[in-house]
This record gives structure tokens, C-alpha cells and sequence, in this order.
């Protein structure tokens, strides 16, 4: 009788016993096949070259295990399951008739045209066309590489979700974005990164110093047309050398190499506080080049450090900052332009000269004030040291705010995101 029920479950046609109207599996190719009771469950085992297709899904294997009820089916050995464009690859994994749901194991390798997804697992849902992995999830393309805890690619739109400890790297720019939450849409050019977003991108100088450039934020957005940028949404932080700057909103034009600061903006540079309605950094080849401020703008520094309560300022409707081999060279200001700086002589603190006009352009040499020149309606005041001394917060131009706290990084930030890790929680 036992021989019977064998022989029965050996011959009667792949399709009858895997079939559902729509949903039949169809044997297509085995070198031999062995009938089987695994667990209380009829069974059939496929050996060699094994090849069954459900409807245009089309499955390879070396060797695979067919429950009859469950209709799952174990694949082992150079699985192949292909959905039109979709190529997945794995040494095990197993198929579900009913569900129309492939799984794979181990190295697992998915290929749909330009997009390649490695991971440890993976799954894949014929009907809707989205896959998901996770355990060392890897996405890549022709111009970028994200790196996840796990994903979930739906090729029909084109859209990829990926969760934890998330980096996106992209070579051509040398950047790197970290955060917890990533969002791509392909089709519309466009993907977000949020929960504790970093932008770090790595550059070498002349000398062999490794320069970054960090950006930290609530939310970060990527936009691929019409020019490629990346906008920062939120407690905007940015670092980058000597300079520092914090914003509501920062966009970062990665071909124009250049930043819209929005949003209460405020910039440091070395010893000198910017701010103003909108700011706008401008670099030259990745080196700071320009800088313009929008707005009531407003900037000052310390003349001197032996007097910390002593601020040179500076105010107008706009105000721009212009860099010679990556040192201040000269400022200039416009409309309403008034300047506040201190004097010193030998060492000593001597007053300040309070300066207005309609244009004003203060010259530097080695980081320290050489000049200062006032065009259209000049108007001049000098304030003696004895009425100054002790009384420097009286004597401060309209607007005046001194942060102290700037955004700073730490190297061994820098050395995480190399090795595709995020960076820790923002300093905020």
C-alpha cells in the first residue's frame, strides 16, 4: 500500500499537483526525481538541472525539494529566479506557489538592470514586484552605493526604503550621507534622508590633509534635476575647515559648488561672526571663495584677544566677504554701511573709530585689519579709551550678538563615516 501511495505521488503530472487555476507550476527540465514523505508530507525531490517556471516566472536550481500541500518548494544549489528584468541569485532559497513569493539565502544577489542588491536575505513578491532584504543590504548603481540594515525595492515605481544605520556614497562627488530613514524615487530624481541626517565629504589638500565638509540636519533631500543638490531642512549645522555656519535651511549646489544659507542664518569664519536675512557661500574648486550676506548683515570679530569684550563690527543692507588663498582679503559693504573698530597702540587699547557711509570696504593683511575706506556720506566718531574702558557693551553697533558655541565635529566622526557608518546623534 505504502508502494502504491509512492508510485502514485512519483507519476502523477508536476502541474495537477502543484496546479490552481492561473497558478500552475510547470516541470520544464530534471535529470532524475525521487518521491518522497517529509515530515508526514508527500514530496518530491528534484535532482539536476532542475528548471520549473509559475506563469513568466522562471526558476533554476540544482536540486529542489517540492512539498505538495504547502506548494513550497526548497531550492539548493546556483538558485536562479527570474521576473522579467528581475535576476535573483542565491546558493538556497525556496519558492511559494500559492503566494507567488520567492526567498533567498546567504549571498543573495538581485539584478534589475543597472540596480544591483546584495544582502544576507532576501525575499521577492512576484505580484506586486518588491523585494525586500535585510542583514548587510547593499544597493548600487552607476552613480551611487547604499548601505543599510535592511531595504525594500519596488521595481515598479522604481522606489527603494531603507531603515538603519543607512549610508548612501556617491563616488563621482565623494559624498557620503548617513542617517537612520532613506527614501529614493528614481523616477522623479529625487530621495530624502532623515533621523539624523550627516553629509560628509571627504577632500585631500595640496599638503596631503584630509578636508571635510559636514553637514548635519533633521532632514535632508536629494534632488537629481533639474541640477543636482542636496537641501538641509531643520537645526542646520555645517562645518567645514575654518568655517562653521548654522540655518533653518541650506541648500548645497554640488556642480555650482556653492551654499544658500536660509532661514536665520549665521556664519563663523576663524575669529569672525557673519549673519544676516539670507546667506550665500560661494567656494572655488572646494575652497572658500566668497561669501554674501543679504539683509541686515552684520558681521564682527575680535581685534584683540588680551580685550574679549572688544568686537570689531560691521553693518549694512549687504555685505561681501572675498577669500585669497583661503584668507580674508577684503570686505565690502553697502547701503547704510557703518563699521565700529578698535584701536590699539603698542599693544594697548586705544578707543575706536565709529565709521558710516554709503559704501564702506575694509582691507585685511595677514588676518589683521590694514585699512578701511568709506565712500558717499561719510561720517566719522572717535571714542577716547578712558570713556570706553569698562563700558564696551554700550558701544556696540545695532544688532550686535556674539555666539560663542559654533558647530564643531569630531575627527573620530570622520573615520566612522569612512568606513560607512553613520555619524552619532546631532549636537543641537
Amino acid at each position: 500500500m505504502r508502494l502504491f501511495l509512492w508510485l502514485a505521488v512519483l507519476f502523477v503530472p508536476w502541474s495537477v499537483l502543484l496546479g490552481q487555476p492561473g497558478r500552475l507550476i510547470v516541470l520544464e527540465n530534471a535529470d532524475s526525481l525521487l518521491g518522497r514523505v517529509i515530515s508526514g508530507e508527500n514530496a518530491r525531490e528534484l535532482i539536476g538541472n532542475v528548471r520549473f517556471r509559475q506563469e513568466n516566472v522562471q526558476v533554476s536550481c540544482d536540486r529542489a525539494i517540492q512539498y505538495l500541500s504547502s506548494g513550497r518548494v526548497d531550492l539548493l544549489g546556483n538558485v536562479l529566479v527570474k521576473d522579467d528584468s528581475i535576476r535573483l541569485r542565491a546558493p538556497r532559497g525556496r519558492y511559494h506557489k500559492d503566494e507567488r513569493r520567492a526567498e533567498a539565502f546567504d549571498s543573495v544577489y538581485l539584478e534589475d538592470g543597472n540596480v544591483v542588491v546584495t544582502s544576507a536575505y532576501g525575499e521577492y513578491f512576484v505580484d506586486p514586484k518588491r523585494a525586500s532584504f535585510r542583514t548587510n543590504a547593499t544597493v548600487q548603481d552607476t552613480s551611487s552605493v547604499l548601505v543599510a540594515d535592511s531595504l525594500v525595492y519596488m521595481r515598479l515605481d522604481k522606489r527603494t526604503l531603507a531603515f538603519n544605520n543607512v549610508t548612501v556614497f556617491n563616488a563621482a562627488d565623494n559624498i557620503s550621507i548617513s542617517g537612520e530613514r532613506f527614501e529614493s524615487l528614481a523616477i522623479k530624481k529625487y530621495s530624502r534622508m532623515w533621523e539624523r541626517p550627516v553629509l560628509v565629504q571627504f577632500d585631500t589638500t595640496v599638503s596631503g590633509r584630509i578636508d571635510t565638509f559636514v553637514v548635519r540636519s533633521r532632514v535632508m533631500e536629494l534632488y537629481e534635476f533639474p541640477d543636482r543638490r542636496v537641501v538641509a531642512i531643520d537645526s542646520v549645522q555645517i562645518v567645514r575647515s575654518e568655517l562653521s555656519a548654522v540655518c533653518g535651511k541650506a541648500t548645497f549646489f554640488v556642480q555650482g559648488d556653492s551654499i544658500a544659507l536660509r532661514i536665520s542664518p549665521m556664519v563663523w569664519y576663524l575669529q569672525s561672526q557673519i549673519s544676516g536675512d539670507s546667506i550665500n557661500v560661494y567656494l572655488k574648486k572646494r575652497k572658500l571663495d566668497k561669501v554674501v550676506v543679504v539683509g541686515d548683515a552684520f558681521a564682527m570679530s575680535r581685534g584683540d584677544f588680551r580685550y574679549p569684550g572688544r568686537f570689531d563690527q560691521m553693518t549694512g543692507e549687504t555685505l561681501s566677504m572675498y577669500f585669497l588663498n583661503q584668507q580674508l582679503d577684503h570686505i565690502d559693504v553697502d547701503i547704510r554701511a557703518t563699521s565700529i573698530y578698535h584701536l590699539y597702540e603698542d599693544s594697548a587699547a586705544n578707543g575706536f573709530n565709529k565709521t558710516s557711509g554709503d559704501r564702506l570696504r575694509m582691507k585685511f593683511e595677514a588676518g589683521k585689519i590694514s585699512s578701511i575706506t568709506v565712500m558717499g556720506g561719510v561720517q566719522g566718531q572717535f571714542v577716547p579709551e578712558n570713556l570706553l574702558k569698562g563700558k564696551e557693551n554700550e558701544f556696540t553697533l545695532a544688532g550686535f550678538r556674539w555666539v560663542e558655541e559654533r558647530p564643531r565635529v569630531q575627527i573620530s566622526d570622520f573615520a566612522r563615516q569612512r568606513r560607512g557608518k553613520p555619524l552619532g546623534k546631532t549636537q543641537q
